[in-house]
């Protein structure tokens, strides 16, 4: 368990970093025709045909959990923070000033913006502590704005991840499949903020980009990562310099499914990039070796929310990603999904060649 400390302002220097990086630079795909549309004309494209289970079938409804958590974090945090920061959370939900965590260190890690655009991105850029905020067991924090203002904007957050959840997620889906309908979420919805528009100042990240659906890597793949969380898929922001200068600085989303570990880059997958309706693939599931093929490399990754802020200095976890069982082609585009048959369809080549049919475990 964490023991040791990490330089938040060094996590912060390289978010603020991404956005003078190359991050919407995508790998290579072998098309020479691909062009950017207006994002004004893509923000609310369809989503995929998802083949509907027989009426007989009854699924539980999603419910706004608000301690989402990843299994990842609980291999380097200690019990304490996890349950510290659900004590947070758990004031925030009635607009309380104070929650209980047993030391100063663990108060400051719950009240880091990083730590809230990670795992309660509603919260960021709205409270405000000191360096008194923390004694004999109880933090302290007051709200930038009213508390009834703040508790608006906490119900609208809530009851839109609820609409998104229970709109691509059914109660019956496998980790996978919870991968494969968020990240197409994101990817027919969301688009690539070229020209830095998005003002992250007063809001945050995370709850700017799910405000706007708009945002560049870093963004999008604390984002993602924020969904899966919600509905229970060990997921975490990770970041990288690129091999080569065009690329710049990176973001994604690492998920862990069945124990080993995969690489989703939502940002290089939306649909606002490339002339096709169908949700482009290559990005989706990655090993370390196609994340290397792409231009980074899993020797170098960054976890900024993780103590050890390095892949590779972290004792407790395992960051490899070497499975390729949920694996498409490469240049393939997903057309539809069948998550009682399990199969994906899908094309090779974007643009042409026959159905295909991708069966998964």
């Amino acid at each position: 368990m964490i023991k040791a400390k990490r330089s938040r302002f060094a996590a912060a220097s390289l978010i603020l970093a991404l956005a003078f990086s190359g991050c919407a630079q995508q790998a290579e795909t072998g098309t020479s025709d691909m062009t950017v549309t207006d994002p004004a004309t893509t923000e609310t494209q369809d989503t995929l045909e998802i083949v509907e289970p027989s009426a007989t079938q009854e699924f539980v409804p999603f419910e706004f959990n608000p301690h989402a958590y990843s299994a990842i974090l609980e291999t380097c945090y200690s019990e304490e923070y996890r349950d510290s920061f659900f004590n947070l959370c758990d004031a925030l939900q009635e607009g309380k000033t104070t929650f209980e965590c047993p030391s100063e260190e663990v108060y400051k890690w719950c009240m880091d913006p990083v730590t809230l655009n990670q795992l309660y991105p509603v919260a960021v850029m709205q409270l405000e502590t000191s360096d008194g905020g923390y004694s004999d067991g109880v933090g302290h924090f007051s709200y930038k704005k009213s508390v009834e203002e703040y508790l608006a904007r906490q119900e609208e957050f809530q009851k839109d991840v609820t609409d998104i959840m229970n709109s691509y997620i059914r109660s019956d889906y496998t980790d996978f499949e919870k991968c494969l309908a968020l990240y197409d979420y994101i990817d027919s919805n969301y688009s690539y903020d070229h020209d830095g528009e998005v003002g992250k100042t007063q809001d945050g990240s995370g709850y700017t980009c799910y405000k706007l659906k708009k945002g560049i890597c870093c963004d999008i793949g604390a984002w993602y990562a924020y969904l899966l969380m919600e509905c229970g898929v060990n997921a975490i922001e990770v970041q990288n310099w690129g091999t080569d200068d065009s690329l710049g600085y990176h973001a994604w989303t690492f998920v862990e499914i069945d124990g080993r570990g995969y690489h989703i880059d939502a940002t290089w997958g939306l649909k606002s990039e490339y002339e096709t309706e169908n949700l482009i693939m290559d990005y989706f599931m990655m090993t370390d070796s196609d994340r290397a093929e792409s231009g980074y490399l899993a020797e170098d990754l960054q976890v900024p929310i993780l103590p050890y802020f390095y892949a590779k200095d972290c004792p407790d976890y395992d960051f490899t990603a070497s499975d390729t069982r949920y694996r498409l082609p490469y240049y393939s585009s997903c057309e539809s999904y069948d998550t009682d048959l399990n199969i994906i369809y899908y094309r090779e080549g974007y643009y042409g060649a026959a159905d295909e049919e991708f069966v998964y475990e």
